[in-house]
């Protein structure tokens, strides 16, 4: 609900029918608001869509009858509030979906003060607090004013679960697991906000109460629903289980499935018990169960410390913390859990991880069989997958709900395998729509990175400027988000090796994923004003230079290069056999039985000498960093980064790094392959990078000309100097800012 000048816009169907009932969603052009649009629709009920986006392709006529353009937190006065009104008049339901969706990733001050904030793994708003409260609030409340003077009989709000109790601490004082006084939270509890979202929603539903009182022929409902699950990620469920040492903020133990959601919306729009006239009914949305495999009382006691919790209904196995009953007796909702899902598929992996889950209630092994005379142990079946796979940082990226995924079902790789259905390159958007700016910028990901882990150098002034441009940030094929080995069925793992994944599949699909969002606005695909690479980002921006010369304008190539040199193979080959040397690696199917600790140990270890320059060393580079000597760096940067990586992933995003090579597609000849780019191409590698080396870029800037300006990043950091999200490499971030902003201004 950011603020826009522009004036409100109407649009409309053609195409009108007649229906029972006017419904008008707020919020439509979002993956919620436009799947409840769209059910109203198909049970017939006229729908007008509000959003302060435009109405995206294909919504009119099939979501929405009409749509309308309003900045609804702008909505309380003037042109915006006339238009609001207008929208409103003579609807029978509004459900008002629209708003920040996240809780902001700046903490309240006291949580920053103690230093116990920890990111958790869900997307979180870029919005202040206070900007954050002021939109959320301001929206309900104009949207409510106007449904009640429209004569609306229904006014249905997403709220959330967060106003139960989210905080950014996951345990201690601060928490809400700390302030919990029984189990499964009902909506007889109450709600205990702790920071601005939470409060925006809760206060949210005051406001309806409010109405409530005077607006006797209005009813009002409250939909809390937790954390969704997009119905293209259930199958990322279970999660692995967090531990004492990486704890999970409670309310995030609970899920719902998408579609629950939206069927609890139009339940909550067009059931006449959902709530009675002059009054407001307030529902919980989850699912029965928890994220994760292991049963929820023990895990509660081990990881939060939460233990002797009063019951308020038997919490058997992994029961969910939260209790939607009332949703499912009142809205009619039965809430789809992953656990059941997989058992009634017969699926043996997920049975047998169950019962291995039950070790931590009872761990008296089974009695032997008689075989003839002899008692022996059933033989073993084939080793099932982790009860959980990707990485923590994966998971998060996963739940980010501005994160969109492109269907790569069928596509067909460069090794000849074909992509299975679900298969999808996972992106987000920042900045005006792709077609709405100045131009697209593409920022592919790097080596174990995730999307929303660069997006410090994303948005308005930064290096990536999103008051001019459109960034789009793609994930690595491999990495956990987009389609990875992580991400396969289990069917799919059991038939051997993953394929592999080439750094020129990740650039076709990211070319066809490009092509799909020009479509969208009905315009041919533009040139790319840059591709911007970092590390393996810079192999996937040389690609893009060779292979598709003509469709993009300039490249920067930092820390990185145009292929895999032999060193830099070296030195991936060391990682390689470190992780594989854990007895977990099963050398005939090709990937790990369980978590390998001691190989991504080694694995952290080995990377620790090549990551940064032997300055960062040899001059006590650590030092800036806060660490008091090399050991301690080592201990508590790089083991940790990798400590809880998903192996699998790890070892294809190694094979991807390792065959890269532009000069493939000249037979070998480097410089033939770089002859083809028209791009301008800045190169800024670091001197004391130890595997993408600064004699390699000098001799890459040779072949190239005229087209290459060589600006080294002098630096300790070595390789991640190209990476400078860290407040000690402030230096190297302006210096790579202030280079790529000369980049954009030369035509």
């Amino acid at each position: 609900t950011n603020a826009t000048n522009a004036p409100p816009q109407r649009s409309r169907c053609n195409q009108r029918s007649k229906h029972h009932m006017r419904a008008v969603v707020t919020g439509a052009a979002g993956r919620i608001g436009r799947g409840v649009a769209t059910a109203l629709r198909e049970r017939g009920h006229t729908v007008v869509g509000v959003d302060m986006a435009s109405a995206p392709p294909g919504l009119l006529g099939t979501g929405c009858d009409d749509f309308v353009t309003i900045d609804l937190a702008a909505a309380v006065a003037g042109q915006e509030r006339e238009c609001l009104t207008a929208a409103m008049d003579g609807a029978d339901v509004v459900v008002h979906c629209a708003a920040w969706p996240g809780p902001s990733a700046t903490p309240p001050p006291a949580v920053v003060a103690s230093g116990d904030a920890t990111k958790p793994p869900i997307g979180l708003e870029t919005a202040p607090p206070a900007v954050l409260l002021r939109d959320n609030v301001a929206s309900t409340s104009a949207v409510c004013d106007a449904a009640i003077a429209g004569g609306a009989s229904r006014f249905v709000f997403s709220s959330s679960a967060f106003a139960m109790g989210f905080s950014h601490v996951p345990r201690g004082p601060q928490a809400w697991s700390s302030k919990v006084g029984y189990l499964p939270v009902d909506e007889a509890h109450g709600a205990q906000p702790h920071e601005s979202y939470g409060l925006s929603k809760l206060a949210g539903e005051e406001i309806l109460e409010t109405a409530a009182r005077t607006a006797t022929d209005t009813s009002f409902v409250s939909l809390r629903f937790t954390n969704i699950v997009k119905r293209e990620l259930w199958s990322s469920l279970p999660w692995e289980a967090p531990t004492s040492a990486e704890p999970l903020q409670l309310v995030l133990w609970a899920y719902v499935h998408e579609d629950d959601v939206i069927r609890a919306h139009v339940a909550a729009a067009t059931r006449e018990d959902a709530a009675a006239r002059g009054s407001h009914e307030a529902y919980l949305l989850a699912a029965p169960d928890s994220r994760f495999a292991e049963p929820t009382l023990p895990l509660l006691a081990s990881v939060l410390g939460v233990e002797g919790m009063p019951l308020r209904s038997p919490m058997e196995g992994n029961a969910s913390v939260l209790c939607a009953r009332k949703a499912t007796e009142r809205l009619g909702v039965e809430f789809r859990a992953w656990s059941r899902d997989r058992a009634s598929s017969g699926d043996r992996a997920w049975s047998r991880e169950r019962e291995a889950s039950q070790s931590l209630v009872d761990a008296s092994p089974p009695p032997p069989r008689l075989v003839g005379n002899q008692a022996s142990s059933p033989p073993p079946p084939p080793p099932p997958p982790p009860p959980s796979r990707g990485s923590p940082a994966a998971r998060r990226a996963l739940s980010d709900p501005e994160v969109q995924h492109f269907d790569l079902a069928g596509f067909e790789l460069a090794c000849g395998h074909a992509l299975p259905a679900g298969a999808t390159l996972a992106y987000k958007v920042h900045g005006p729509p792709v077609g709405a700016s100045k131009g697209v910028i593409l920022h592919p990901t790097s080596f174990d990175a995730v999307h929303d882990e660069l997006e410090y150098s994303i948005g308005e002034g930064q290096t990536l400027d999103t008051s001019a441009y459109t960034v789009v940030v793609p994930n690595l094929l491999g990495n956990g988000v987009s389609y990875s080995p992580s991400r396969m069925r289990h069917a799919e793992r059991l038939a051997g090796y993953p394929p592999l994944l080439s750094i020129g599949d990740n650039v076709r699909a990211q070319h066809l994923l490009l092509e799909h969002l020009h479509a969208a606005r009905g315009a041919p695909m533009a040139p790319l004003s840059l591709v911007y690479g970092y590390s393996m980002g810079a192999l996937q921006a040389y690609e893009w230079a060779v292979a598709h010369p003509d469709h993009v304008e300039r490249i920067a190539a930092v820390c990185g290069a145009a292929r895999c040199g032999e060193l830099n193979g070296v030195f991936l080959r060391s990682i390689e056999e470190a992780l594989k040397a854990d007895a977990a690696w099963d050398a005939s199917r090709g990937h790990f039985t369980t978590r390998p600790d001691r190989g991504l140990r080694a694995f952290g270890s080995i990377y620790a000498g090549w990551g940064v320059g032997a300055g960062w060393y040899t001059q006590r580079g650590y030092a800036s960093a806060g660490f008091e000597c090399a050991e301690a760096f080592v201990r508590d940067s790089y083991l940790p980064a990798f400590a809880n990586c998903d192996a699998d992933d790890l070892l294809s995003q190694i094979r991807t790094w390792r065959h890269a090579d532009v000069s493939r597609h000249t037979g070998g000849d480097l410089a033939a392959a770089l002859g083809r780019v028209r791009a301008r191409v800045l190169l800024m590698p670091c001197d004391e990078d130890r595997y993408f080396t600064l004699g390699e870029a000098q001799h890459e800037a040779a072949l190239l000309g005229e087209r290459a300006t060589l600006r080294p990043i002098v630096s300790a950091a070595g390789h991640r100097a190209g990476d400078p999200h860290r407040p000690e490499l402030a230096a190297e971030a302006a210096f790579i800012r202030r280079h790529v902003h000369e980049l954009l201004s030369e035509r």
